[in-house]
């Protein structure tokens, strides 16, 4: 169990540093979503037909907002395995952007390939859950046999 919790203490500022640094495009990404979402002719149905504030945001503009998002989530995979390089170099945390920074400069062809292979099924993990996920956000989505 002390061996977890120094695990944990050690992540946390690597970690906040991943996170924080990739948030503020993200919450950008999401106000222009619902600036332009808020201004579709649904919104102003919805608010002429007298429901709350709060339920035309939530239910009708996050909503809608949400799904170009959570696509861009499940794509920024990528970016977070191999982005992490300048984060495992200033943190002296092995991870596989020092593996490949490591191969780079090294000339290892074939570990260059075993670590774009790693993120390139990430990726892909990452679209089929997200596939998955879509009906279960957005009610309308539906996947059938044509």
């Amino acid at each position: 169990m002390p061996t977890i919790l120094d695990i944990l203490y050690h992540a946390i500022l690597p970690a906040l540093s991943l996170v924080l640094g990739g948030i503020g495009a993200w919450a950008l990404g999401m106000r222009a979503m619902m600036v332009s979402t808020l201004g579709e002719d649904y919104i102003t149905f919805a608010e002429a037909k007298g429901l709350s504030a709060r339920r035309v945001f939530f239910w009708y503009g996050m909503r809608n907002a949400l799904l170009p998002q959570t696509t861009s989530l499940a794509l920024s995979l990528g970016h977070l395995v191999s982005g992490a390089l300048l984060v495992e170099i200033i943190f002296r945390y092995p991870g596989m952007g020092t593996l490949l920074y490591r191969a780079v400069t090294g000339f290892d062809y074939f570990t260059i390939y075993g670590v774009v292979y790693f993120i390139i099924v990430g990726i892909c993990l990452a679209t089929l859950l997200l596939d998955v996920v879509y009906p279960m956000l957005d009610p309308r989505i539906r996947y059938q046999r044509a």
